[in-house]
């Protein structure tokens, strides 16, 4: 069966246009092949670029992408992570429809309904127009909360009364990580990404990934503002500034885990992810390369002294601006409190990136020269020493404030 979509691109730079079409060809609705193709508006725009650097190159023509039942970047970027194709299901359920979110296809027609997203791509059956939202009125939040307490606990009480809500919270698309209840919210011309806390959490993940945020700015790290909305429906929601959208438009992303699909099949890299595997991304696609790894020295050094084990592909990206693909601003900087447990991206050929105090004793690394190292390791030495202190300005409980500082390592 082939599915053929349009793909719409909005971004300051070129304005709102149809860059790209796409076939899909699925067996048995499992991908099998894409066929894509930039159009000729798009090309012979003086502001085009590669919506992927990796295998979409800007040349005319039509290119086969195969594949073994997984996406090639531009659409596994563009469809929703594990928990949205959960909340799809739900959304679906209600509408007395069943979504089988291993089709593609599927999946993309089913976010047709979703007019906000994250990044600069709005992907649709062809012939149909995108429609470009910047997310819910802050005014909404609460009973956008609601919906995600009902499907985080898989209460099926009120399911149609939340459905407005379900759809909403859709509407965060992916390329910013993390399996947790999210959606877009706007606030008189500012633009969030909100996080919900679960019912599981082992501490408030709210006021504890703000305080690492701010924590993570002081070290050095390039990285966007967030602020707490306290007490809705008696939880806290976390609300980040998004990077991908300003007063001027919106940014293009692509992840890492994209970057590093294989060609020749669009599956993941068989072998583990390491944060050698960015260094070579950054060298390849990055326009301020030497920049760009310092602050990949900094995140995975940041990501080693906090226990942030979660620092898997998809919490990596890059942005294209101005002057081209840059590292995005770092994202989801949340302590595990699993002390000992492997990262998910490791260094070399250890499975956990190097500490502050190892990478001081190092020569250089990654290129930078010792002095640059030691000045880095320093910055996020000093201002991990100011844990109680960030914790405090965000409201960490002192109960999670000591739970969450006693696994930093140095």
């Amino acid at each position: 069966m082939i599915s053929r979509f349009d793909i719409y691109l909005n971004t300051h730079a070129t304005g709102q246009l149809k860059a790209a079409e796409i076939a899909l060809l699925e067996e048995q609705q499992r991908l099998v092949k894409v066929g894509f193709r930039y159009t000729a508006e798009y090309l012979t725009h003086p502001n085009a670029f590669p919506l992927d650097p990796a295998q979409l190159p800007l040349q005319t023509g039509e290119r086969h992408l195969y594949c073994q039942g997984e996406a090639p970047a531009l659409l596994d970027d563009y469809l929703p992570d594990n928990w949205g194709k959960a909340v799809l299901s739900r959304i679906a359920l209600a509408q007395k429809q069943r979504l089988n979110t291993h089709c593609v296809s599927e999946l993309l027609r089913f976010l047709q309904q979703a007019y906000s997203r994250i990044g600069a791509i709005a992907i649709v059956e062809q012939g149909k127009k995108p429609v470009f939202e910047q997310g819910i009125e802050l005014s909404k939040l609460q009973d956008i909360e609601l919906s995600a307490q009902h499907i985080d606990q898989h209460s099926s009480n009120d399911i149609e009364t939340h459905t407005l809500g379900f759809l909403f919270l859709t509407n965060s698309g992916s390329g910013v990580g993390g399996a947790r209840p999210k959606a877009l919210v706007q606030d008189n011309g500012n633009y969030y990404l909100a996080k919900f806390n679960r019912h599981n959490d082992p501490y408030n993940n709210a006021r504890v990934e703000l305080a690492c945020l701010n924590m993570a700015r002081a070290a050095g790290l390039t990285i966007g503002t967030g602020k707490i909305v306290p007490n809705i429906n008696q939880r806290d929601v976390l609300l980040l500034e998004r990077f991908d959208v300003d007063k001027n438009g919106r940014r293009h992303l692509i992840t890492a885990n994209g970057l590093l699909k294989n060609p020749n099949n669009q599956l993941d890299p068989g072998h583990s992810f390491r944060y050698d595997d960015l260094h070579a991304l950054l060298q390849k696609f990055s326009t301020h390369v030497e920049e760009d790894i310092k602050q990949l020295v900094r995140l995975m050094l940041f990501n080693s002294a906090i226990n942030n084990t979660d620092d898997h592909e998809r919490n990596f990206s890059f942005i294209y601006g101005d002057e081209g693909y840059r590292f995005a601003p770092a994202y989801d900087l949340v302590p595990s409190l699993a002390v000992g447990g492997y990262h998910a991206a490791g260094f070399k050929y250890q499975p956990y990136p190097p500490r502050i105090r190892e990478v001081e004793k190092m020569p250089s690394l990654f290129g930078l020269p010792k002095a640059t190292l030691i000045n880095i390791a320093e910055d996020i030495s000093r201002a991990l020493q100011d844990w109680p202190q960030f914790a405090e300005a965000a409201g960490v409980s002192e109960e999670d404030a000591v739970k969450v500082g006693k696994v930093f390592q140095l």
